[in-house]
């Protein structure tokens, strides 16, 4: 399978505002299965975005300052590809708004990078999972990144 391809914009999220609430290990964990579902709705969407974008790109270089004319002989197959692109992009993003609203927080969509809120040694920290992992056994200080990622004790994951 191809890998996965968002536009610049849609597949990372910047600063948080702080959150509404924080999740236990356990809450995070049990979120993680519809995530992957998300992310897999993503992933056939992202390669069809990608294959799209091609095709309207292969079409503009052919007809050049032409693509917009009214008796363009691909005008109908360029417009219904723009506006498969609108509506791919738009799939997109509600996905990754639907990822937030579960209470994560997608740091990089590409990496499959999803920080939870959650409270690690008496301190707000990232619950931190990428996919491809089992469960959330990593956290984060907020201020740090992945590569700040350090393994949950028995202790700090109740």
């Amino acid at each position: 399978m191809a890998a996965p391809f968002l536009p610049a914009g849609l597949g990372s999220v910047g600063a948080e505002a702080l959150p509404a609430k924080t999740l236990t290990v356990e809450e995070a964990n049990r979120l993680l299965p519809s995530i992957e579902a998300i992310f897999q709705e993503m992933d056939r969407r992202s390669i069809r975005l990608r294959e799209v974008l091609e095709l309207i790109t292969d079409l503009e270089e052919y007809w050049g300052v032409r693509v917009g004319d009214l008796d363009l002989p691909d005008r109908a197959m360029h417009l219904g590809l723009l506006g498969e692109r609108d509506d791919l992009q738009a799939s997109l993003h509600d996905s990754i708004e639907r990822i937030q609203a579960s209470g994560a927080v997608l740091k990089d969509y590409q990496q499959g990078l999803v920080d939870f809120y959650g409270v690690v040694d008496g301190r707000l920290a990232f619950l931190c999972w990428q996919r491809g992992e089992p469960a959330v056994r990593f956290y984060h200080p907020l201020e740090g990144g992945f590569a700040g990622r350090r393994p949950l004790t028995s202790i700090a994951q109740k």
